[in-house]
């Protein structure tokens, strides 16, 4: 069995940052930094020029954190035997860099006075933090050495080897002056 969520969560993360790459490009006036958190969007007053370029910075933020999600992902299907803990170090890189990006975003909606966005961003830090801890384990779940034909024997050697020890300082200790080999 494949582990499932190594390929799904990478994958579910790449489009939200994805959709939110593409939200703060299609509307420079009014960013929308928590979409669906029923909270209206963050509008920047500051000039249509400075509007335009945050929008733009977020925009290019957030596509970036969409490419280290698709980057996971392309480690989880590609390189998943000729490097086992890539993986591991792609994801963490990946999921702070959208930490990040949640933090900064709560960062300017806090600065802004806006109501509500907290919870939604707390909700959303919330969630990806808990998906790094599922996609880890779930690898070093399926990454666990499996018991192999040639390590049973070995094991069953060593104990084989450690009863005719056993045996033989036990026949040592009782019969120290007895001869040895049944010779009289």
């Amino acid at each position: 069995m494949r582990p499932l969520l190594t390929y799904l969560v990478p994958v579910y993360w790449m489009a939200a940052f994805a959709l939110m790459a593409a939200q703060a490009v299609s509307h420079p006036v009014g960013l929308e930094l928590f979409p669906g958190s029923g909270v209206a969007p963050i509008v920047l007053e500051a000039g249509k020029a400075m509007n335009h370029g945050v929008s733009t910075a977020f925009s290019i933020a957030f596509g970036l954190v969409a490419t280290l999600f698709l980057w996971t992902f392309l480690t989880a299907v590609l390189a998943a035997e000729d490097y086992p803990g890539g993986y591991e170090e792609v994801a963490s890189i990946a999921f702070g860099g959208a930490v990040l990006m949640v933090t900064i975003a709560l960062v300017v909606s806090a600065a802004r006075g806006e109501g509500g966005v907290q919870g939604a961003g707390a909700f959303q830090l919330a969630a990806l933090m808990a998906s790094y801890v599922a996609v880890i384990a779930e690898r070093r779940a399926f990454a666990a050495p499996k018991a192999t034909e040639a390590d049973q024997f070995r094991a069953a050697a060593r104990r084989m080897a450690l009863g005719a020890a056993h045996s033989s300082m036990l026949t040592r200790l009782v019969g120290r002056n007895a001869p040895q080999g049944g010779a009289d």
